[in-house]
């Protein structure tokens, strides 16, 4: 049904493509989350669809009660669409189409921490190993695809939206796009290298010569290989050799941060080089250095231990 808010919505998702440069499976979870809120309205209050200016905090803190009460939603699920509901308020309010961010004065609901999943580096040789048995042209490919992941750590959208171009064999570097149209450049390893030449070199002989400006990875008809594509190559190489509750390629940005920290990489270091734009989201990972020390401490202090 069409409304005011529902034109709002569009807009909204239009101004994070083009000018924040957000991802389409981005766009997608905003635009479900933002679509059950309008629906929600539709049962609950009609006229706000067409008079944003009426939605208080009662409306939405009613809309969260409903998200974990009737459809008995996780604290994590509720809070993302609550964040999702403050971007688009933000949003309106700029716009001059309501007069207050009245999401600004709802409180995210407090969230139980969680620990990423990541693979150990014997799971992470055995992946790779594994993936470089191949010498099909799709092996090499999956191959460059996972030893980048884990040699840089960037997101899945980042890695799919590279050009050949964006690799510099000089430097050993690549260039990046991130969230909020911001670049940086990340530093690439020997075998990840190795690993791109390869499957570069059987790109060629397989679809010809490739352009600067053409998707760096291929799927099987020639064609730029976009998330899923990607996801669905990560996980069939993680299922292979682990049992993880979630085999994302996230996955692999998470084992990126955690073996770093693990050999003594600098925290901020690791915020730059994941691209993150607060130091607390990049704090998530020194699970492992607590872990460590607690190791470190029972092994060496001479009271950690009764005898």
């Amino acid at each position: 049904m069409s409304s005011v808010l529902t034109g709002q919505i569009d807009h909204f998702l239009a101004w994070l493509e083009v000018e924040k440069r957000y991802s389409p499976e981005t766009l997608r979870g905003y635009q479900i989350d933002l679509s059950q809120f309008c629906q929600f309205l539709s049962d609950y209050d009609v006229e706000c669809l067409n008079r944003p200016n009426q939605i208080n905090r009662g409306v939405l803190r009613s809309f969260l009660g409903y998200l974990s009460g009737e459809l008995n939603q996780q604290p994590r699920s509720v809070a993302r669409k609550l964040a999702a509901l403050k971007s688009f308020f933000k949003y309106m309010h700029r716009e001059g189409v309501v007069t207050l961010n009245i999401a600004a004065y709802v409180h995210t609901p407090k969230l139980p921490g969680v620990i990423p999943s990541y693979l150990s580096e014997n799971q992470i040789v055995a992946v790779l190993d594994r993936l470089g048995a191949s010498d099909s042209w799709m092996g090499k490919r999956d191959l460059a695809i996972v030893e980048l992941f884990y040699s840089t750590g960037m997101r899945i959208s980042e890695l799919a939206g590279l050009k050949a171009g964006d690799l510099n064999i000089q430097k050993s570097t690549v260039t990046v796009l991130g969230k909020g149209s911001k670049q940086r450049v990340i530093p690439v390893g020997q075998y990840a290298w190795e690993a791109i030449e390869n499957y570069q070199f059987a790109t060629k002989h397989k679809f010809g010569a490739r352009g600067k400006d053409e998707a760096l990875f291929l799927g099987k008809n020639g064609t730029p290989l976009g998330n899923d594509g990607i996801r669905l190559r990560v996980k069939k190489a993680i299922q292979a050799i682990a049992e993880l509750k979630k085999m994302s390629p996230h996955v692999l940005r998470h084992t990126f941060a955690t073996h770093l920290l693990n050999a003594g990489a600098d925290l901020m270091a690791l915020k730059d080089l994941l691209g993150h734009a607060n130091l607390s989201t990049t704090q998530v990972y020194t699970h492992v250095q607590v872990d460590k020390m607690k190791k470190a401490f029972k092994m060496a202090h001479p009271r950690a231990v009764k005898k």
